[in-house]
């Protein structure tokens, strides 16, 4: 009742209707202060934003408790009049608010205008108020946004105008392809450096197109092309990209502008919107709209912005260069799915439209001081501007192809040459940008992910439903700062490795000076001394030189480094060039001066080869700084996913919109609310959540990862491809004995008088070094490279060292002048104190395409010269006098070989009393050809003792294993039936070229040729056939030329004599029949372990950049480790993403059911699934331990593929079912019929009034269930992962939140259920239909019962139904999905694997 006194008021329903000291308030409440409540609460305006005038008097009488009116009637308006009347004890009749002139009463004060009215439910509709748009607020947003528009606008005419020079030009070249390659010059740079020509002439352009290659000599380096234009500032532009600034702040602002005026934090509530919460949603929603069109906008082109308020000119001409790289994507598998393959399609046209596939920077365009040269610096390289070729790139020096011209460079450069290479290349530093931690952060956020979850989160903060957007975007910022954390500590990382710099002893002008590595340039001589980090890619030219390569290569010991000959022979750095090279980033362990021949002294110094990124250490610092991308069958699976879901939440964005008949306004924040639910912001998370676990669980066993993505490559290998020595075998090789050969006496011999003439044979093996020959034994002494540092500690081949201490000899730390090296022997019989020197005054090193050496020795006591030759047998016999070779030569060194021996053959040539100088000239051939053959000198390679074990808990794990090894071929099928690789008793058919050149296969058991028809039943037949190939790398090649080596690949088990270019070809062979490792000591297999799918490098260093792991356990055990990590990894990845799907499955149920019944859970329900349910669960979903063994079996990878179709779709369907149960069994209740909820007398914008009825709470308990039991159905499957129960996380977490449901459902009333809407209702109801009186607060519900108690009875039936909801889901997915069912089907329906044989 409405009246204009409230004197008018019945009696106990005005002032004395309080208690003293309070009035009756203009709300209808009683109060000892009513001045703080606005007028608008006044319910005598009818809620009118702005009442008429004849209401802005009336005052509320004290309203009285809700009537119950039988046969009721809500179309009858007189008949509630008529209780209410009565109710007031109201005398005649009274008139309806806005009959004005309806009542008008006489009262004893005649001052007292006497009106009342009827008010409340019975006010009329209030008139719907909309903007002027003449209020001050949007005078001023108008004008902002215009004056941005204006802006732009003018900006685009401006600058279409200024480029117009500049599209002439581009039309004129359009028929152009211009590249730059890198600038390379010679040797005579200084002031002619600009004017030495280049690769070709190219005309003037304006897009360029320069090539990040380095020179030809540099081999392993990629070329990368990359396109520039130029561009200039511009004061408009500083206008416009400012306004672009202070635009996007500015829509931040506008939205919390909105935010904060719905919850009236800038006065009453609704506030700007004439106090209408329907047109401040209707406000908000475009407001959203724009921001995110906006933001959307600005995040594609946020590389490009910039120079879009640029002018664009010349490259040549410009201030700026705008670099675009080509991302080109490298796919280690690919899936055969048309879908797949056609949503790759879609995908890569819409990237391509946006131009997403380029890699964009800018780079500010510099002078060299005192030169006209400019240049930028990109991906840590210095491109330099050439005027003749109009384009820019990287210069490179060449010193020369052959060792005789890089001799020419040994003078060292001019301080005025040294400056003017220095201004072309930049300085020897690689500078790399780490940004500060918050703008790291800042820049995190730009991504498009994080864009969409802070929007959304934007309309959680808005409606009502800031505690789930708060923690949600907690959660979403903390993941921000931890992801930016790991990457700016490992870009840190990469930074201290990178930049380093020290003082060394440089020559310049012919004079020594000490200056900073930074200064280096290609050409400088500069001295190596120990303890010194290489500074730059070098080549020595003089020197004993031992580095450590280990933090580069992973090689364990230390190398032996020796000058460049100065001769004709062509310099390569990756091949026989290593042992002459220095790289940077290794560390100097000795270096000492050598007298030479003549008597000069050779100091140890280096000649510049290579400075910053072009180094080999700068190519892996570029790899790890900008990583190509990893394209796996596993994420092109999910990008289908991804859009399969989009396509999910817009269907359940339309049903929102239609189910919901309310308001469009209200009916757009549940859509968003549903669909933004849907594709849950944890996705990518977890997927990489199992990942860093796994990694976590790999350091602990010592093998650590450099790159996450490959740990879930590792649960799908096939084949693992080992290396022999060092690998599968231990480093140290045992010496065995040895076989010399000898001359026998003949008839001929006998009757000719002629010692020379008779038939050579071996004699009989010696295992006892002793009684070895003396010629061996000088050749034991000296044909090696070993060298011996402070401390004892010998350095070089492992085969040489072992057969170096066999001898017992020494190395003299002072080395007799002329001699490279001299040897200390003992004499025989003494005790060591007599001994005589032996100098080696001429070395050939070990090259692998030779598989030998070969030293000079002169021998003091005759001063004789001797040649010994140490080698492979099969290549030291090329080399050997055929009249001094026994016939059984080969069967006699396969003979050793077939029983795990390391054969080596010895050569010697006596060329008597000569002038070492005389011989300084001669080419390997000179020296090496002619020897007599001295015999063999024969190791053991000895297995690891955990090696048989690994190989066989791989082949149980159906993983195929193959021996890659440059050993011999004899060997390695020792070694490999030794292994387990092989059966003992398999056959084995070798495949080799003979002297023509002709292919050809020989049993190696039996020693008999085997025919090409033979070898080709065997690759047609059944893996499981007891036959096994082995090749040499002469056979491989061969096969390979032919085109037919892929027949022959899934066939062979050991691949022998194979350089490191056919180790990376043979990886690469089997990588494309599947997904294959390589395991190796990081020496000559870092290509293999680069290459292959997954490279496992044992190696000491802690992260070793030659492959994404490392172990330094240094077993064959880690290969096992991995597998099982990897492939509990990539299971667990599925599972915390299978978790995460039916999340949003059982979300989107629960929202179309409450679209259906327009209601939902209560607010603290959505706190608890959001928060606690959903994110804790998918945390522990990511602890499941990995499984004990390797599995016969390897996880899916795909992500539609069966098996998690089948656990998605089963467990989907299952929740449907029961949930549409549940519903259907509460509609045969009779205590529901009469309450069934009516969502017309509720505001369904004020969607937290919706939760307080049976239908919700029935949703909610069954959805509640369902949320805890999917985190346990992906919790099952113990192939790969450890049995469900031993999750013990989940498992705890599982029970608690089961209990915690079980008992708000079953128990009686308690504050929990209270908390969650749940079986409670208003106190006053509490206390008067359930005698229960709660000592909490409890809001009043909002239903006409005042609560949603279930009867007993009642609860534990539902409670059945969630239980039994619970127990299906589980058989399920256990009988079906996993186990039995599972296994019949893949009998039945096998997929098509890879068939070899393990």
């Amino acid at each position: 009742m409405c009246v204009s006194d409230v004197s008018l008021c019945p009696k106990g329903f005005g002032d004395d209707s309080c208690l003293d000291g309070q009035t009756l308030c203009i709300d209808g409440s009683c109060s000892a202060d009513c001045g703080n409540i606005p007028a608008r609460k006044n319910p005598c305006g009818c809620l009118f934003q702005y009442p008429p005038e004849q209401a802005k008097d009336l005052v509320p009488c004290a309203a009285f408790g809700d009537v119950t009116i039988e046969h009721y009637n809500k179309d009858d308006t007189s008949q509630t009049i008529d209780f209410c009347t009565e109710k007031f004890n109201v005398s005649g009749s009274m008139p309806l608010w806005g009959d004005w002139d309806g009542s008008q009463e006489q009262t004893d004060d005649s001052s007292i205008d006497g009106r009342r009215f009827w008010s409340g439910n019975q006010c009329p509709t209030a008139p719907k108020y909309r903007y002027t748009y003449t209020e001050p607020l949007w005078i001023g947003v108008f004008s902002c946004v215009g004056a941005e528009a204006f802006i732009l606008l003018l900006w685009i005419v401006y600058k279409f105008l200024r480029e117009m020079p500049v599209r002439r030009l581009r039309r004129r070249d359009a028929g152009f392809t211009t590249t730059a390659p890198a600038n390379v010059h010679g040797a005579s740079t200084g002031d002619d450096s600009e004017k030495t020509s280049l690769s070709k002439d190219m005309p003037d352009e304006k897009k360029g197109k320069a090539s990040s290659s380095a020179s030809d000599s540099d081999a392993g380096n990629e070329t990368s092309d990359i396109y520039i234009k130029g561009y200039s500032n511009d004061a408009l532009g500083w206008v416009g990209f400012s306004s672009v600034i202070l635009t996007s702040l500015g829509w931040i602002v506008w939205l919390g502008f909105w935010i904060g005026d719905y919850y009236g934090t800038l006065g009453e509530p609704d506030s700007l919107s004439h106090y209408d919460s329907g047109l401040l949603d209707e406000t908000f929603i475009p407001i959203w709209i724009f921001a995110v069109t906006w933001t959307v906008t600005c995040c594609v082109f946020l590389k490009r912005i910039r120079n879009f308020f640029r002018i664009e000119c010349l490259p040549s001409e410009g201030q700026y260069v705008q670099i675009e790289r080509e991302l080109k994507e490298l796919k280690m598998a690919t899936s055969a799915s048309k879908i797949v393959a056609l949503a790759k399609l879609v995908e890569e046209k819409f990237v391509k439209f946006i131009k997403a596939d380029v890699h964009v920077a800018t780079c500010k365009i510099k002078l060299i001081p005192g030169s006209k040269l400019r240049y930028f610096n990109y991906m840590c390289t210095r491109y330099v501007f050439n005027e003749k070729t109009k384009q820019y790139g990287p210069y490179l020096f060449d010193m020369g192809s052959t060792h005789r011209q890089i001799h020419t460079h040994s003078s060292g450069l001019s301080n005025q040459e040294a400056s003017a290479r220095l201004s072309l290349i930049g300085p020897n530093f690689i500078s790399v940008y780490v940004p500060s931690y918050p703008l790291a952060f800042v820049l995190e956020l730009s991504n498009f992910f994080y864009l969409y979850q802070l929007m959304i989160q934007v309309i959680y903060w808005y409606w009502n439903y800031y505690v789930i957007g708060i923690i949600d975007t907690c959660i979403i910022l903390l993941s921000a700062v931890v992801k930016v954390f790991v990457r700016v500590r490992g870009e840190l990382r990469v930074k201290r490795m990178a930049e380093h710099s020290e003082v060394c002893t440089i020559l310049r002008d012919g004079q020594w000076q000490e200056l900073s590595t930074i200064d280096l340039v290609p050409g400088d001589i500069f001295r190596i001394v120990a303890g010194m980090h290489v500074p730059c890619d070098a080549i020595v030219l003089g020197g004993n030189i031992v580095v450590d390569e280990s933090s580069l290569t992973g090689e364990p010991l230390p190398i032996r480094k020796f000058p460049i000959r100065e001769d004709d022979g062509v310099y390569d750095k990756s091949g026989a060039g290593k042992i002459n090279t220095l790289f940077a980033g290794t560390s100097i362990s000795q270096s000492q001066e050598v007298t030479t021949s003549d008597g000069s002294i050779s100091e140890p110094t280096g000649l510049c080869l290579h400075t910053g990124t072009q180094t080999d250490k700068g190519q892996l610092v570029q790899q790890i700084l900008f990583p190509q991308p990893i394209s796996f069958i596993f994420d092109e699976q999910l990008r289908l996913v991804f859009g399969i879901l989009i396509l999910y939440a817009i269907i359940v964005f339309v049903l929102a919109m239609v189910f919901y008949q309310t308001k469009p306004s209200a009916a757009w924040f549940y859509a968003m609310f549903s669909s933004s639910q849907l594709i849950s912001p944890l996705i990518p998370a977890a997927l990489v959540m199992g990942q860093s676990v796994a990694a976590g669980r790999l350091r602990k066993k010592k093998i650590y990862c450099v790159n996450l993505p490959r740990i879930i490559m590792a649960g799908k290998i096939q084949m693992f491809c080992f290396d022999k020595t060092g690998t599968l075998t231990k480093e140290g090789l045992e010496f065995y004995g040895g076989m010399c050969a000898q001359t026998t006496s003949s008839s001929t011999a006998v009757a000719t008088g002629d010692s020379q003439i008779g038939t050579v044979e071996f004699a009989p093996f010696i295992e006892s070094y002793e009684k070895l020959p003396d010629k061996m034994r000088m050749a034991a002494a000296t044909c090696h490279a070993v060298a011996e540092v402070e401390g004892g500690l010998m350095i070089g081949n492992p085969v040489d060292i072992e057969m170096f201490r066999t001898t017992g000899c020494e190395i003299s730390k002072t080395p007799m002048p002329g001699a490279l090296d001299t040897i200390i022997v003992p004499d025989e019989g003494s005790t060591g104190h007599n001994s005589y020197k032996l100098d080696i005054v001429k070395r050939f090193e070990f090259l692998h395409a030779r598989a030998s050496m070969s030293v000079a020795v002169r021998d003091p006591r005759d001063g004789h010269v001797h040649v010994f030759v140490k080698g492979s047998f099969e290549k030291v016999k090329e080399h050997l006098d055929s009249a001094t070779v026994p016939n059984n030569y080969l069967a006699a060194a396969n003979h050793m070989a077939r029983r795990g021996g390391y054969v080596l053959a010895m050569g010697h040539r006596d060329l008597g009393d000569i002038d070492v100088s005389d011989m300084q000239n001669w080419t390997r051939d000179d020296m090496e050809n002619g020897c007599e053959l001295v015999g063999f000198i024969v190791f053991k390679n000895m297995l690891k003792e955990d090696t048989p074990e690994a190989i066989a808990k791989l082949k149980n794990g159906s993983t195929r294993t193959v021996m890659i090894t440059g050993d011999t071929a004899l060997t390695g099928v020792f070694i490999a039936k030794s292994a387990g690789l092989m059966s003992e008793q398999a056959t084995v058919y070798l495949g080799d070229l003979d002297k023509s050149g002709e292919l050809y296969w020989v049993d190696v058991d039996k020693e008999e040729p085997v025919s090409q028809e033979q070898i080709d039943r065997v690759i047609s037949s059944v893996p499981g056939d007891d036959y096994e190939l082995a090749m040499t790398g002469k056979a491989f090649n061969r096969l390979d030329a032919m085109g037919l080596i892929r027949q022959y690949v899934l066939h062979t088990r050991v691949f022998a004599r194979m350089l490191p270019n056919d180790k990376v070809n043979c990886v690469q062979l089997h990588m494309e029949r599947g997904f294959t490792a390589m395991c190796g000591d990081g020496g000559n297999d870092c290509g293999a372990l680069r290459a292959a799918h997954v490279g496992l490098a044992l190696s000491d260093a802690e992260a070793s950049i030659v492959s994404p792991f490392s172990s330094s356990d240094r077993s064959i055990n880690s290969c096992v480790e991995l597998l099982i990590q990897g492939r509990s990894a990539l299971a667990t990845s599925f599972a915390g993403y299978l978790y995460l799907i039916l999340y949003g499955q059982t979300m989107t149920f629960l929202k179309i059911f409450s679209f259906y019944f327009s209601n939902t859970a209560s607010s603290n329900t959505w706190i608890w699934i959001d928060a606690f349910i959903n994110t804790i669960m998918s945390i522990c979903v990511a602890y499941s331990g990995p499984a004990k063994k390797l599995s016969k079996h390897r996880p899916t990878a795909r992500i539609l593929g069966p098996q998690i179709m089948t656990t998605a779709g089963g467990t989907v369907a299952i929740n449907f079912i029961f949930l549409s149960s549940a519903f259907a069994w509460l509609y045969k209740k009779s205590w529901f019929r009469c309450n069934e909820f009516d969502s017309s007398s509720t505001d369904i914008a004020k969607w937290w009034l919706l939760a307080d009825n049976y239908e919700a709470s029935v949703l909610a308990f069954v959805c509640l269930f369902q949320f805890v039991n999917n985190a346990m159905v992906v919790n099952f499957g113990y192939y790969f992962r450890r049995r469900w129960y031993r999750n013990y996380a989940l498992v705890f977490l599982w029970a608690v939140y089961v209990a915690i449901i079980s008992i708000v459902l079953l128990a009686k009333t308690n504050w929990l259920g209270c908390r969650f809407r749940l079986n409670c209702g208003s106190k006053d109801v509490l206390a008067s239909e359930f005698s229960i009186h709660p000592s909490f607060y409890i809001e009043d519900y909002n239903n006409l019962t005042g609560h949603n108690i279930i009867p007993t009875d009642s609860r534990y039936q539902l409670w059945g139904i969630c239980i039994g909801n619970m127990c299906a889901t589980v058989l399920w997915q256990l009988v079906v999905a996993l186990y039995p069912v599972h296994s019949w089907a893949r009998k039945m329906r096998p997929l098509r694997r890879l068939k070899v044989k393990l």
